[in-house]
């Protein structure tokens, strides 16, 4: 070996040389290639129409195109007379259009489709007559719950106006028991008229003279006489004040003490425990 020559094993030549190991920097660049055309690919799918979309494309956009003279139909209908915008026919009055395609797409039996149609329509009507009955019923629900409600208000009232007369009649029964013993302990007092009026029946009043006014004359008759319960209230009031007397008990008592202690009120409601 020659002095000017270099040796490759010298330390010059090997700081010359890329230190990248054997096979590392082939495959490398390999795999991103491959990576690259893979996303390229996928890119290219995405893109890229179904062939299903395709072909219905296509359908349409034949279907849509008028027919022209390379239409060999068409091209004897010209021949015949016709014009396009024409309605076929001596007279021109029939269908200016081709008859219009519907492509089957599924696997179903020719009349299925009428048939689904058919049941689809009969499923509607059914489910709005359903709808009908389920409103009428609930009409007739809230009607009868209207109905059952007016009969208890009814039968309510109905309770309420009887124990009304009832009580009206009992407070009637009681201001007549009152206004006779009235009358009866006023006489033994020597008294010759009434406190007021209704404190004694209308049948022992005394009778108005005949200077008295029409307006004393209809004071006489009752007219201005207040409430039965309240006339009830003044007269059985009047007898336990004046003359020790408890319409309730039945008893005329010899004081007042022993009318505040025997007696337990002035109103039926205070003895009804007796």
């Amino acid at each position: 070996m020659s002095d000017e020559e270099e040796d490759y094993m010298s330390d010059a030549i090997l700081k010359g040389c890329e230190d990248v190991k054997p096979g590392l920097y082939k495959s490398s660049k390999e795999a991103q290639r491959r990576i690259q055309q893979a996303k390229q690919e996928e890119n290219r799918k995405k893109l890229q129409k179904p062939l299903k979309v395709i072909e219905a494309e296509k359908r349409d956009e034949g279907l849509n195109k008028s027919l022209d003279s390379t239409n060999k139909g068409f091209a004897l209908l010209q021949k015949m007379g016709y014009k396009p915008g024409d309605g076929i026919g001596k007279s021109g009055e029939g269908r200016r259009e081709p008859v219009g395609i519907e492509l089957k797409v599924n696997r179903g039996g020719l009349g299925q489709e009428a048939e689904r149609r058919k049941r689809a329509k009969e499923l509607e009507v059914f489910r709005h007559q359903q709808s009908l009955k389920r409103k009428k019923l609930e009409q007739e629900a809230q009607q009868s719950l209207k109905r059952k409600k007016l009969e208890q208000e009814a039968q309510h009232n109905f309770r309420e106006n009887k124990m009304s007369e009832q009580k009206q009649r009992s407070i009637l029964k009681y201001l007549k028991q009152s206004q006779q013993v009235c009358e009866q302990l006023d006489e033994n007092k020597d008294i010759r008229e009434p406190l007021k009026l209704y404190y004694w029946p209308l049948e022992l009043r005394p009778v108005p003279a005949a200077e008295e006014t029409e307006e004393d004359a209809d004071v006489a008759e009752g007219e201005d006489e207040p409430e039965i319960n309240e006339q009830l209230g003044e007269v059985t009031e009047y007898l336990r004040t004046t003359h020790l007397y408890c319409i309730w008990c039945g008893y005329s008592f010899d004081d007042a003490e022993r009318l505040a202690n025997d007696c337990p009120g002035n109103t039926a409601e205070d003895h009804d425990d007796l």
